[in-house]
């Protein structure tokens, strides 16, 4: 059986790793089989949120502390339909989350605060949801969806600003707040 393992081992490029993993289950070794997506310990994801200067901007650009809100959910399409509205009240948002919301986190935040946290999530949670609940939001720029998974490689950075949050990577073209 040694010469079967010098062979695999010298080996490169693609077959490489399919003689050698022959040659391996031939001796009898072999990998564990894959654990089911919701057996795998929970996902580490490091989540960034950094209010700016002007944060929430009340009546003569006064900043103004904000809650920001992070929920791991199990599909996203209900979060992304929902209204702003429908995040004001915690009944309201977890009767339009159903199913779906597996937990929540509220972090109060000030202005120039940045909160940093490395969230343990579950497998049962696909995607990530962040709402930031501002005195007047710009429309379609008071939430973000992610990807669980992709999370987890990269992290997620949201800016927090006068009006609307921006999600590391993406600008706040055109975007006005309402006086």
């Amino acid at each position: 059986m040694a010469p079967l393992f010098a062979v695999a081992f010298t080996l490169t490029g693609c077959a490489a790793g399919s003689i050698a993993g022959a040659a391996m289950e031939l001796a009898g070794i072999r990998k564990p089989p894959e654990l089911p997506e919701l057996q795998k310990p929970p996902r580490q994801i490091a989540i960034h949120l950094h209010a700016g200067g002007n944060l929430n901007a009340g009546a003569g650009g006064q900043p103004l502390a904000l809650a920001a809100r992070i929920y791991k959910l199990r599909q996203s399409a209900a979060f992304e339909r929902a209204s702003y509205s429908g995040f004001l009240n915690a009944q309201t948002e977890r009767e339009l989350l159903g199913a779906d919301l597996v937990e929540v986190k509220e972090v109060q935040l000030i202005p120039g605060q940045r909160y940093d946290v490395i969230e343990s999530v579950s497998r049962e949670a696909a995607h990530i949801g962040v709402v930031a609940l501002f005195r007047k939001p710009a429309p379609q720029h008071w939430r973000a969806a992610f990807s669980a998974s992709e999370a987890e490689k990269s992290g997620i950075t949201i800016g927090l600003h006068a009006c609307a949050l921006t999600v590391q990577g993406q600008s706040l073209v055109g975007t006005r707040c309402q006086p």
